[in-house]
C-alpha cells in the first residue's frame, strides 16, 4: 500500500482530525509547505507541468485547512524562534512559494489575503530581472515543441532522448532537467542551446521575454506581496543547484540574490530557500558560505517537518505540495508527518 492510498484510507476514518486534536497541545512539529505555481482551471501549460501543486479551488481549501487546525506563523517570528528570543504557538504553520512566478501574486496573493496568512515568496532574481524564462520551464517548452520522435544531446554527455509518446517525452523532459541539477560545472547556456538545437525547437529573445512577462514576477509585483504584508526572500540568482557550484560561483548565487532582493525591498533578507530543496547538512562548504553570505534561516523540501527540540535554522525542513496528490493526502499527510513525500 503507498503511502498515498494509506493516507486516503486514514482520512477516510478521520483520522487526521483526531490526531490534529490532539496536536494542539503538542509544540513538536513546525509545518512548513511548500507552492510553486498556482494552476488557473482548465489550463494547459507549454512550460513545465511538474511545478503545478495546486489549483485556486485547492489552494483555497488547503489553506482553509491550515487555519483549522494550525497556527500560521510569519518567517519573523520563525527569526526570533531561531534566536532563541521567542516560542513558537503550539502546531505552528509557515506558507512558502517558490521560484518567483506569476501567478503567486495574480492568484495565490488575494486566498492568503483571504485567510490572514502571511506567506514567505522565495524568490530567483535573476529571471525577474533579466525577463528570462526559468531553465526547466526553457527545456520542457522545447522538447514540447519538437515535432521529432526522438533527439540526440552531446553535452554534458551524449544522450539519446525519445518523444514519440506523451508519456516518453515527460520522461525524457525529467531526464534533461536532472541534468543541470546534477552535473557539477554545467555550463547552462551551452547546455540549453544544445537542447533546443537537438529539439529543432529555438526560442528567440522576443518570444521569451513575451513568455517570460506572462509567467514570471516583475520586480513591481515583488514590492506588491511586499506591500500586502507577505515576506519576500532568496531563491538564488539562477536557480542552480548549490552543490554543483565552485566557490565563486556560489557565492555569486547567495549575495547576488540578496544584494537585488536588498535594493528593491530596502530592507534585509535573512532567508533563502535552496533550489530543488537539497539540505546542506551534507555539505558542510555549501552550509558555511550560506552563513558567510548572510542567511540565518535556510529552507530545504520534500524534507517533512522540523521537530523543534532538535531544529537547525539553515535546514529548515519544508513538506511539498503536488497537484496529484489531492486534498485526503494534504490532510493525512500534515496530521502523520511521517506519510509525507
Amino acid at each position: 500500500m503507498t503511502r498515498t492510498t494509506l493516507a486516503a484510507v486514514l482520512d477516510w476514518f478521520s483520522v487526521p482530525e483526531f490526531v490534529m486534536t490532539l496536536r494542539r497541545n503538542a509544540p513538536m512539529w513546525l509545518t512548513v509547505l511548500t507552492y510553486h505555481r498556482v494552476a488557473p482551471a482548465g489550463a494547459a501549460s507549454t512550460l513545465d507541468d511538474g511545478v503545478f501543486d495546486v489549483t485556486q479551488g485547492l489552494l483555497e481549501r488547503q489553506l482553509s485547512f491550515v487555519c483549522r487546525w494550525f497556527e500560521a506563523v510569519g518567517l519573523d517570528d520563525l527569526l526570533l524562534f531561531a534566536q532563541g528570543r521567542k516560542r513558537l504557538p503550539n502546531n505552528a504553520a509557515l506558507v512558502t512559494f517558490d521560484d518567483g512566478y506569476r501567478d503567486n501574486h495574480d492568484f495565490a496573493l488575494p486566498i492568503l489575503r483571504r485567510y490572514g496568512i502571511r506567506a514567505t515568496f522565495f524568490v530567483a532574481t535573476d529571471y525577474v530581472e533579466r525577463r528570462r524564462l526559468f531553465w526547466w520551464d526553457r527545456i520542457a517548452l522545447a522538447m514540447k515543441r519538437s515535432v521529432l520522435d526522438r533527439i540526440e544531446i552531446d553535452y554534458p554527455e551524449r544522450t539519446v532522448l525519445p518523444l514519440a509518446g506523451a508519456s516518453e517525452r515527460s520522461r525524457s523532459i525529467r531526464r534533461v532537467q536532472r541534468f543541470v541539477k546534477i552535473t557539477p560545472g554545467l555550463d547552462l547556456e551551452r547546455f540549453m542551446s544544445g537542447v533546443e538545437r537537438a529539439a529543432g525547437a529555438r526560442l528567440e529573445p522576443p518570444e521569451e521575454r513575451s513568455l517570460a512577462d506572462e509567467t514570471v514576477m516583475t520586480w513591481d509585483h515583488v514590492v506588491a506581496l511586499r506591500r500586502a504584508g507577505m515576506d519576500v526572500q532568496s531563491h538564488t540568482q539562477t536557480h542552480r543547484v548549490l552543490q554543483t557550484l565552485d566557490a565563486a560561483q556560489l557565492a555569486q548565487e547567495l549575495r547576488g540574490s540578496r544584494t537585488a532582493l536588498e535594493r528593491v525591498l530596502g530592507e534585509p533578507v535573512r532567508a533563502i530557500s535552496y533550489p530543488v530543496g537539497n539540505p546542506v547538512s551534507s555539505t558542510p562548504h555549501v552550509r558555511r558560505a550560506v552563513r558567510r553570505a548572510g542567511y540565518e534561516l535556510g529552507f530545504s523540501n520534500g524534507t517533512g517537518m522540523s521537530v523543534l527540540h532538535a531544529f537547525d535554522p539553515l535546514d529548515v525542513r519544508r513538506v511539498s505540495m503536488d497537484l496529484s496528490l489531492g486534498d485526503r493526502y494534504f490532510r493525512a499527510a500534515l496530521a502523520l508527518p511521517w506519510l509525507g513525500y
